[in-house]
């Protein structure tokens, strides 16, 4: 095995990517909020607006949990190299980078969970550069693509990850024309379409992710449990899991990672593994790793049943 001052003087195959300027990250941070609040001062919200609001917010957070964590993260099932760019480009409908950094920034954070070298701690790091702060820190802007070679290695992938504002903004404004010329519903107008359907859910959703990151990690708040005695302070909440499509099972997912699921048993009602297996049975994505070993489960107290695989 190479040693590590070896490996350290290997050459870079893709490089990296420098981080974003502090002044976009702001700008990105706060027109957000000032989208939220706007949508509630100015555009009242009717039914048709609800709708769009929690279907947007929908899609964005399957983008984070089902896209950039579950498959670019974990490779927890596959995809050819079309519908991959197609979950790429639906995950950067989130706002929160591309998915190579996204998923980059994850890895470390198993593999480095609650240590300073976590980009998101709430352990080694205080509640507020947890929730928020970590992104301004260039240690982790930084998105070095030879951590992550097995998607690295398709350009438009790269192209995402550096463009990644491009479809991001692109959605905003299709979203805006949309409203404008009716195509959402006589209810909808051009400013609620893009208000509702786009910088409230976006809001919501980066903060939603936050939550796991920092909640999702204290046992010492009330409403959640921890079903294994891993040795970071990982923890299951219900309510979290069901703002994020089943990411707030992160206990359960610290324990085992490599499964498309982060439900372990039958009453963990996990949304967004159920939307990967209808679109295995759609024929879009394929090897959805849904099976979690015998001796998990009952490391878990979950009676052993069979799962499909």
């Amino acid at each position: 095995m190479k040693s590590m001052s070896a490996s350290a003087h290997l050459p870079r195959v893709y490089g990296i990517e420098p981080p974003e300027p502090v002044w976009a990250l702001l700008v990105r941070f706060v027109e957000r909020h000032v989208g939220l609040v706007l949508a509630i001062a100015l555009v009242p919200l009717n039914a048709s607006l609800a709708w769009l609001a929690l279907a947007s917010f929908a899609i964005r957070m399957f983008g984070i949990e089902g896209i950039n964590h579950r498959y670019f993260s974990h490779r927890a099932y596959k995809a050819n190299r079309v519908v991959q760019f197609v979950l790429a480009l639906i995950a950067a409908q989130a706002g929160q980078r591309g998915s190579l950094w996204w998923a980059a920034q994850h890895r470390d954070h198993h593999k480095y969970a609650e240590t300073p070298r976590d980009p998101h701690s709430p352990v080694t790091h205080s509640f507020f550069d947890a929730y928020a702060g970590w992104y301004r820190d260039p240690r982790f802007g930084t998105c070095n693509l030879d951590d992550i070679p097995d998607f690295a290695r398709y350009p438009e992938l790269r192209w995402l990850n550096r463009y990644f504002w491009v479809p991001y903004y692109g959605g905003g404004l299709l979203l805006f024309l949309a409203g404008h010329f009716g195509l959402l519903g006589p209810d909808i107008s051009g400013i609620g379409g893009l208000l509702w359907g786009f910088y409230a859910p976006g809001c919501l959703v980066l903060h939603a992710v936050a939550l796991i990151n920092t909640v999702g990690h204290m046992p010492e708040l009330p409403g959640g449990y921890r079903r294994y005695e891993v040795a970071d302070r990982s923890v299951n909440r219900v309510s979290l899991a069901v703002l994020t499509l089943g990411a707030g099972f992160h206990n359960n997912h610290h324990r085992y990672a490599a499964a498309a699921r982060a439900g372990f048993a039958w009453y963990e009602i996990d949304i967004t593994y159920y939307v990967l297996r209808l679109m295995q049975a759609m024929r879009l994505i394929r090897d959805v790793r849904s099976r979690i070993p015998d001796d998990i489960l009952a490391e878990g107290g979950i009676k052993t049943r069979r799962t499909p695989a």
